[in-house]
């Protein structure tokens, strides 16, 4: 009886829909991938502009959709929280129901060639608006916990100048993203302007 029941289990009419299956759920496994990784930190400027137009043209969704993704992952750039700013763009466009790989997108405006002056700007901006008393000329840090150790006005300062840049420049990324997207979708179908799958 054990050997007939085996047999039987081993139709190739199973065989093939254990085989679809598996097939069915490697595809949803490959599609659940929820944010993009940043390009590595070698590669050149070109290299990486090359690469985020690439990943730009693979975005999927409606224009708000992408727009959204895309200003909440500018605006987390800004910020001094690395190595984090990725994770937080993504957990962060999941909240507002933005475009998760748009915002991870974003982060990439955050690299090697750009914080040194993006992190200056912040910390000048901060410093204007708290009106500090230490002016610190040299900011070097590679986490957040070591920005912490530049004292608490170094690091109120950085945070508030990166939240009003952030902002600043997610709001402009978001209207910029919006009309990019909303025109490249009246140009692929000219019967629904603002088309493609929402979240």
């Amino acid at each position: 009886m054990t050997q007939t029941v085996d047999a039987y289990a081993s139709t190739p009419s199973q065989q093939l829909g254990s085989s679809h299956r598996g097939s069915a759920t490697r595809t949803m496994r490959k599609k659940s991938a929820p944010h993009l990784k940043k390009p590595p930190v070698f590669t050149g400027p070109r290299e990486r502009l090359s690469q985020m137009l690439v990943r730009m043209r693979q975005l999927e969704g409606n224009p708000h959709y992408i727009a959204l993704g895309m200003g909440v992952g500018i605006f987390i750039s800004m910020t001094p929280i690395i190595p984090l700013q990725t994770i937080v763009a993504v957990t962060l466009a999941f909240l507002v129901r933005g475009s998760k790989s748009a915002a991870a997108l974003g982060t990439w405006l955050s690299n090697p060639l750009t914080i040194p002056l993006v992190y200056y700007a912040d910390y000048k901006l901060g410093c204007v608006l708290l009106n500090c008393q230490t002016i610190v000329e040299n900011i070097a840090f590679d986490s957040f916990s070591q920005l912490m150790g530049l004292g608490l006005e170094v690091t109120s300062a950085m945070l508030l100048g990166s939240l009003v840049i952030g902002l600043v420049l997610g709001v402009a990324a978001y209207f910029i993203t919006f009309r990019v997207f909303a025109s490249i979708r009246r140009q692929s179908n000219p019967s629904s302007p603002h088309s493609g799958p929402t979240p």
